[in-house]
Formats: structure tokens, C-alpha cells, sequence
């Protein structure tokens, strides 16, 4: 049965997820340097022309959370929650309704809505959905592409573009390969370990305050992360301090999320970021890369002393962490979404002193936004074209004065996610025994987003 409120005292075990979850980007400069080291691999490697790929603010539209990229006709897709194509673009070039009702029949379904919706990866790269911010650069890599193609040979229709996204997907295996680190090679790590700074934010000391008290009464709290260890490390130390193992029991490194829930992967002991052998048992404050969630539980199940502990999981992404974690392991999730902030959110669940959602003397609700969000983020995540993630006008399937989400993306929110939050840095601010409304598992539900609604589905 869906739960109606959660209570993180009552939890046994608290899991988190690192890279935008407990460690914070800015995502300017990040963005920035993503979307250039993948353009100079293009480049350098794969010969396309420079002249292709200009600033990257050009197409900031498609810096957006929730799109599905289909390769096969070089189109990005904006799906409502039925699989409806709402809004969608060829290459960065907007299509009319008309011409979505060409390509994709008058129902204007999604051919691979049901695989998607069930957690199947596309067979041979059909598809992709992009919601994760270490790719959501290469969606613009590509874009440009088939819009250079299209000038190339504007007569002519490509029956494909599937090995155009071959092209960038090398580009990110490149950048993000964990050889990289350790050799100081390619762009993306020299770039970090370079200038830190420019990249990553330091945690508040609310943040280490308020993971020690989720560790009271015998709490236990285990960090989860698909980065492998030198990297997670290196995020990690920068962020917190040289002691930031010191906030956790447990510490899973290349997690691999989500075939972290699916596979019988191994534990592979750490010791100094370097990975050595299987793991036969697992220890308190021990460092592991890879693993699995048979073996996790076991563990969690002979130190809590229970034999089905309450765990609750923090992340950022639906794919990786909301869903496999409610999914397959039966946990309760948090959604930590940077686009609540962007947006803005009306204040209207009393968890922020002299904050409500009353009225402003105008008349109108006051949206706010966190001191942590720059307005060149905000002008980076909000777009003009794609609308909100949360809730779209197009689609008219659901009846306006229930004001659900409508989007594919802000379903999904309803199911797998308990709870979404701006930032782990306004869960701090909260008494750790506070009690959260959620979305009950209701299918576009808005109850669970704290301190209050986004903008758009109160507008």
C-alpha cells in the first residue's frame, strides 16, 4: 500500500546517491565544459567540421530533463503521459503539429512507449531519454549534427541516424572513461582535478549536521554511486573535507545503477580508491566498488538487526535511482530535481519559517527560488519551447481542474518517487524528525513536492 506521508526517523537506513544528490555542480561552467570536450572529440576524431558546433546557449533548449532522443529519424520528443508526442524538434529545428502527424501517424504515439515506461533500454540505440546532466550536452552534439546533415543534403531523407549517435556516444565514453582519471587523460578529469572550484560547490555545514543526526538512534547511512572510486573520492573530499568518510556506514562506489538492482555483480573490496578482489563479506565502514542488491540487503539486514529494514534511497535521477530503487528493491525514494528551483515554488508546506503560500498583497501566489540557483541556471533550465516538465497545455487527457501532471516525465515523479525536493541543502534546513507528504503512488499526483509546488502546476 502507497504510504501518505514519510518520517526519515523512521527509517532504519538512509542511502544517497553523490554527483547532483549530496555533491552539487554548477551548471553553467559544467555544462559549458561538457558540451565542449565533446564537440573537440567530434572534431579530432570522428572529422566532423567545427563550424557545427557553435555556443552551446544557442540551443540551451535542449538542455531540458525528460526528452527521448529517436535516433533512427533524428528527432527529440516531449511525451505526455499516455506516450503522446506533445512537442518535438528534427535536430534543434521545431516541428509543427503537422508535421509530428507525418512522421508519427494522427495518434502521434511514441512506437516504443510501452518498452520505455516498463525500464527497457532500446535495442540497438533506437532511443534514449535523457534526464542524466553528465549527458544531456551530447543531445545538443547530435542535434547540430542532423541539422548539418539536413543542410548538407536538404533533398534527401535519411533513413537513419542512428550511427550519427554512435559517433556521440564515443565522444561520451571517452569523457567519461574511469581510466581517464588515474591516467589525467581526456578532457572531462583533467578539467575537474584542474580548477575544482570553478566546477563543484562545498557542502554547508547544515548538510554534515544533518546527515550526523540521520545517523542517531543507530540510523545507519550508505552512499551509492555509479562513479568509481578515485573520481567519487576526489568529488567527495573537495566537497565535504578530508573527513567526509566519516558521514557514512558504507561506501558503494561504480554502482552501476540500474543494473546495481537487476545483476549479481560482485563486491570488489577498495582500498586508496584502487579496486582489488571479491569481497566475501561485507564490512561497517568498509568501501566497495560494483556489488549488488542481494548482497546489500543481507548486509543491512545484520547490522540494522532486522530482518526487513526500512531503507530509504536520495538520488537525483528517476532511471537510475527513483525507479530501480522502488521497482526492484521496494524502497522508499527522494527525488532531489534542480528544476523545482528553476522554476520557482510556492512555499506551502510550513518546513520554511515565515514562509506560506497566502496570497502576496496582489493577489497572486509568490514563487521563490533558493539563494543555491543562479539566474543563469534558471535561464539554462527553463524553456520557452519545451514548456514545463512537470505538466504541458498541449495534452488535454487529463481534466485541467485536476491539476495533475501530465507529461511522461511528471508521471513518473508520481510512481517512483516518494517525495522531490530542490536540493538535499533545504532538507537540512528541516527538523530530521519533520513528517512529508507524498505522492501516494497516484498517478500525477503533486502532494509530494516539498516545500511546495513548482511553479507551472499552480499557475
Amino acid at each position: 500500500m502507497a504510504k501518505k506521508c514519510i518520517n526519515f526517523t523512521e527509517y532504519d537506513v538512509l542511502g544517497f546517491d553523490m554527483d547532483f544528490t549530496l555533491a552539487r555542480y554548477k551548471l553553467v561552467p559544467f555544462f559549458n565544459m561538457v558540451y565542449d570536450s565533446i564537440c573537440q572529440y567530434l572534431v579530432e576524431e570522428k572529422r566532423y567540421s567545427a563550424e557545427i558546433f557553435h555556443n552551446l546557449h544557442e540551443d540551451k533548449d535542449l538542455i531540458y530533463k525528460g526528452l527521448i532522443v529517436d535516433f533512427d529519424k533524428g528527432n527529440v520528443l516531449k511525451l505526455g503521459h499516455d506516450g503522446v508526442i506533445l512537442r518535438a524538434t528534427h535536430g534543434s529545428k521545431k516541428l509543427s503539429s503537422s508535421d509530428i502527424d507525418q512522421v508519427y501517424g494522427k495518434e502521434r504515439k511514441f512506437p516504443e512507449f510501452e518498452a520505455f515506461i516498463s525500464g527497457v533500454r532500446s535495442p540497438f540505440n533506437k532511443w534514449r531519454f535523457f534526464e542524466n546532466f553528465f549527458d544531456m550536452p551530447a543531445l545538443v552534439a547530435f542535434a547540430r549534427i542532423v541539422d548539418s546533415l539536413g543542410k548538407l543534403e536538404p533533398a534527401k531523407e535519411r533513413s537513419t541516424y542512428i550511427h550519427t549517435w554512435d559517433d556521440v556516444y564515443a565522444a561520451l565514453c571517452d569523457l567519461y572513461s574511469p581510466e581517464q582519471f588515474k591516467a589525467n587523460k581526456g578532457k572531462f578529469f583533467p578539467n575537474m582535478k584542474r580548477e575544482p572550484s570553478k566546477y563543484i560547490d562545498k557542502v554547508s555545514n547544515d548538510i554534515k549536521n544533518w546527515l550526523m543526526s540521520l545517523r542517531q538512534n543507530n540510523r545507519k547511512i550508505f552512499l551509492l554511486t555509479s562513479s568509481f572510486p578515485d573520481f567519487a573520492s576526489f568529488v567527495m573530499e573537495y566537497s565535504f573535507g578530508a573527513d567526509w568518510k566519516s558521514y557514512f556506514d558504507l561506501i558503494i562506489y561504480g554502482g552501476r545503477k540500474p543494473r546495481f538492482f537487476t545483476e549479481n555483480s560482485p563486491f570488489l573490496q577498495v582500498v586508496n580508491t584502487e579496486i582489488g578482489e571479491d569481497s566475501e563479506q561485507l564490512a561497517e565502514n568498509g568501501e566497495y566498488c560494483h556489488g549488488n542488491y542481494t548482497d546489500l540487503m543481507k548486509f543491512l539486514r545484520e547490522i540494522t538487526h532486522k530482518d526487513d529494514p526500512k531503507v530509504i534511497y536520495f538520488g537525483d535521477n528517476l532511471w537510475a535511482d527513483a525507479w530501480p530503487s522502488k521497482f526492484y528493491g521496494q524502497w522508499d525514494t527522494v527525488l532531489v530535481l534542480e528544476e523545482m528551483d528553476a522554476e520557482g515554488y510556492a512555499v506551502s508546506d510550513g518546513t520554511v519559517p515565515g514562509h506560506d503560500d497566502s496570497p502576496s498583497s496582489s493577489g497572486k501566489l509568490v514563487f521563490e527560488h533558493s539563494s543555491l540557483v543562479t539566474m543563469e541556471e534558471m535561464e539554462l533550465m527553463v524553456s520557452t519551447f519545451w514548456g514545463s516538465i512537470f505538466i504541458d497545455d498541449i495534452s488535454d487527457s487529463r481534466a485541467p481542474q485536476e491539476k495533475l501532471m501530465n507529461t511522461t516525465y511528471g508521471d513518473l515523479i508520481s510512481q517512483y518517487a516518494d517525495v522531490c525536493v530542490p536540493s538535499i541543502e533545504y532538507l537540512a534546513g528541516v527538523p530530521v524528525d519533520n513528517t512529508f507528504s507524498t505522492f501516494n503512488n497516484q498517478a500525477g499526483n503533486i502532494k509530494g513536492f516539498h516545500p511546495g509546488c513548482p511553479k507551472s502546476l499552480l499557475s
